[in-house]
C-alpha cells in the first residue's frame, strides 16, 4: 500500500523558494526540479524508509538530480509522509 505524501506549509514555501532559485539560474529549470520532486515523493509514497534517520524521528533523503535534502516523517498508523523542509543541501536549516 502507497503512503500519503503530505506537505507542510515550511515545504511548500521551501519548494515554491527552489523553484524560483532554479529558474534564475536556467529558465525553465524550476519546472524540471518539481518533476524529479515529484518522483522521489512517488518513490517515498512506495518506500517511505528510503531515508537514514538524521535526528529524533526525521529522515532525510536526497533528490536524485538536483541538490535537495528532503526532510520528512512517517507514520505509520495513518499511512501518511510528512515533508517538513526541502533544503538545498549547502543551506543550514533554521527550524
Amino acid at each position: 500500500m502507497a503512503f500519503a505524501v503530505i506537505t507542510t506549509t515550511n515545504a511548500r514555501r521551501d519548494i515554491q523558494q527552489a523553484i524560483d532559485w532554479e529558474n534564475s539560474r536556467s529558465p525553465n529549470l524550476g519546472a524540471r526540479f518539481l518533476e524529479f520532486l515529484h518522483l522521489k515523493f512517488t518513490s517515498l509514497s512506495i518506500t517511505p524508509f528510503i531515508g537514514s534517520v538524521r535526528y529524533e524521528n526525521v529522515r532525510c533523503t536526497t533528490t536524485d538530480v538536483f541538490q535537495y535534502l528532503i526532510h520528512y516523517t512517517v507514520d505509520i498508523e495513518l499511512t501518511q509522509i510528512i515533508i517538513i523542509r526541502v533544503l538545498h543541501t549547502r543551506q543550514k536549516p533554521i527550524w
